[in-house]
């Protein structure tokens, strides 16, 4: 059964990466040379298996669309766009990826050469869960 309160506190830090990066791409002052960032974002949500890196899901519990429409739900099989725009896909893709010894990884591609991937550490409290301890793990 899907954890709903990770899966939220994760969507939460995902959009707020996608946000900044779309806007320092839209003032870009060389957008015509960059492109313009991906409008939209596939999210998959789910568990893989424990490491000291990112993985692949294993098991994607939920995905998601994100865009100017808000967070939708859409089949598990749905794939981002990879269409090269410049720099950046037509869609972006982000994997979060929590991992049963307490560890959370998301990995944000924006571009087939463009993608980032952050560790964090999965703290449960009585207000809820968090993720804390961000740390950029590669950037490509």
């Amino acid at each position: 059964m899907m954890n709903q309160s990770l899966c939220d506190a994760f969507i939460k830090i995902c959009t707020e990466h996608y946000h900044d990066v779309y806007n320092k791409g839209m003032t870009e002052k060389n957008k015509d040379f960059y492109g313009t960032p991906p409008e939209s974002m596939i999210i998959a949500f789910g568990l893989s298996q424990n490491s000291d890196d990112w993985k692949p899901l294993t098991v994607k519990e939920a995905v998601f669309r994100y865009s100017s429409q808000g967070l939708l739900p859409v089949p598990p099989d749905t794939a981002a766009d990879q269409t090269e725009i410049r720099m950046y896909c037509k869609e972006a893709y982000a994997e979060l990826c929590y991992q049963e010894n307490g560890i959370a990884y998301m990995m944000i591609q924006f571009g087939k050469r463009y993608a980032r991937c952050y560790r964090y550490d999965i703290v449960t409290s009585e207000d809820g869960i968090h993720l804390v301890n961000e740390q950029l793990l590669w950037v490509t």
